[in-house]
């Protein structure tokens, strides 16, 4: 299990790190790989502002929250950091288009970007803090995932991003407001008690799943106010008998709370970045699928039956909703339909999921295709790099079967030109090519800001 070397804390491990952090230890290639996300999770808070879910997150935050400094994306809004970042967190988790962890279950971007932005704001922190902050807490995410999943979710039903972003968000903050260790300390050990959220929405639907980040982002502010303000928590949150690991999962590791912090770079190992508008887990049937299209003959009408090969998080976290879904998360959760769709459409971008909303769900092409798709474990898919298998059953008696790593996971990488074309057709949509353009070159000269008004500024309309 690794417990922290002598009197410290993991908390006070993490504290530390975070703080001492300097942009001469990060090397170029997590900067970029930051600076990326950084840009998919605007994107993906922009695009998605006016859905149903930002639009009633936004209403709570100006109905209940006050007058700040903290842009709301995509709105002339300014608000208080906690009610911006609960806004922007919840659109730039909305409609399953924001990064995620591969092989070490998380959504960080969803969580850190909009704490940081909001922080940064309020405080007027430079680009270069701002940077490092993102950068602490994109870490923070992607070590809590691989010291706690799968089982925090398999095992226990927890949503990781509420529950591994509240921290983040805690630590983000501190590091942004300049806080000492003990106020960074007792942030994280209130976060705790704001970490939740469960994964019962795969099951029978509801669109609070949209706005687990947000949750997460406002508990994480809400955290380092409260610790700076005076109250204290368990500096054991994370280890402690009574804490955070052994309250969420079954099984879990303390050691990647600890070791190694500035000197392996774990974010850099899993982040992923999403190419479709569906959960990240089925994606990897998408690859094994278009493998098999690229390398033989075949149309869907030729299908007889598609088999799933899976890891058990898929099969409990994807195969739940079933194959004919009645609601927009249920449809980006449901392998079978997700998968029917590949097949008879060719697409699961945004444009597909919201055609199919429109449609209630009922194309009959699609609907009987889903009915042919089943899942199945696979303990080939069930390893430490993951993976999905795609067998295809023919008419015409052939059985074709592939692997595939998802694409934008590090197994099958998207290219940064393949991430800067998903943000600038998210952006460019609504905000034209210029403010595109001159976002990502803000963006990827981040260190050099001398603070964020100009980026936030761009997208200050609706």
């Amino acid at each position: 299990m690794a417990q922290p070397p002598g009197n410290s804390s993991a908390a006070e491990m993490l504290g530390e790190f975070a703080l001492g952090l300097r942009l001469a230890d990060i090397d170029a290639v997590t900067v970029r790989r930051v600076k990326l996300h950084l840009l998919d999770q605007l994107a993906a808070q922009v695009s998605c502002r006016n859905l149903e879910t930002p639009r009633i997150a936004r209403e709570y935050a100006v109905q209940y929250g006050r007058a700040g400094t903290s842009a709301v994306l995509g709105t002339p809004l300014r608000l208080d950091a906690e009610s911006a970042g609960f806004a922007n967190g919840t659109a730039g988790s909305s409609f399953e288009i924001d990064d995620y962890g591969y092989g070490a279950y998380a959504h960080p971007g969803c969580v850190v970007v909009p704490a940081a932005l909001a922080v940064a704001e309020e405080t007027g922190a430079s680009g270069a803090a701002t940077l490092l902050a993102l950068t602490a807490g994109f870490e923070t995410v992607i070590r809590l995932a691989v010291a706690t999943t799968p089982s925090l979710l398999v095992g226990r039903g927890f949503h990781q991003t509420g529950a591994h972003g509240v921290f983040a968000a805690a630590l983000t903050t501190c590091m942004l407001e300049n806080a000492d260790l003990a106020t960074a300390v007792n942030a994280l050990a209130i976060a705790g008690s704001h970490a939740g959220g469960t994964t019962e929405y795969t099951q029978t639907g509801g669109e609070v799943k949209r706005a687990h980040s947000g949750i997460g982002v406002a508990g994480g502010i809400r955290s380092a106010r409260l610790a700076r303000l005076g109250l204290t928590g368990p500096p054991t949150i994370f280890e402690g008998k009574r804490g955070f690991l052994q309250a969420f999962c079954d099984d879990f590791e303390v050691a990647p709370l600890h070791e190694r912090l500035g000197s392996r770079w774990y974010f850099t190992e899993h982040g992923a970045i999403k190419p479709y508008a569906s959960c990240g887990l089925v994606h990897h049937h998408f690859a094994a699928y278009d493998k098999l299209v690229a390398g033989e003959r075949f149309s869907p009408g030729d299908i007889e039956s598609v088999v799933l090969g899976c890891e058990p998080l898929t099969l409990v976290h994807n195969g739940a909703a079933g194959p004919h879904p009645t609601d927009i998360v249920g449809a980006q959760f449901s392998a079978e339909y997700s998968m029917a769709m590949r097949v008879v459409t060719g697409r699961n971008d945004v444009g597909a999921y919201l055609d199919a909303e429109r449609a209630n769900f009922a194309d009959p092409s699609v609907g009987a295709m889903a009915d042919r798709v089943r899942l199945e474990a696979d303990p080939e898919c069930d390893k430490e790099t993951p993976c999905g298998r795609v067998t295809l059953t023919l008419r015409d008696g052939r059985v074709l079967s592939a692997l595939g790593y998802a694409l934008g996971s590090p197994r099958n990488p998207l290219s940064d030109e393949g991430v800067l074309e998903k943000y600038r057709d998210l952006v460019g949509r609504d905000y034209g090519d210029e403010v595109a353009r001159r976002s990502v070159e803000m963006v990827m000269d981040l260190e050099n800001l001398p603070d964020l008004s100009g980026l936030t500024e761009l997208f200050a309309r609706d």
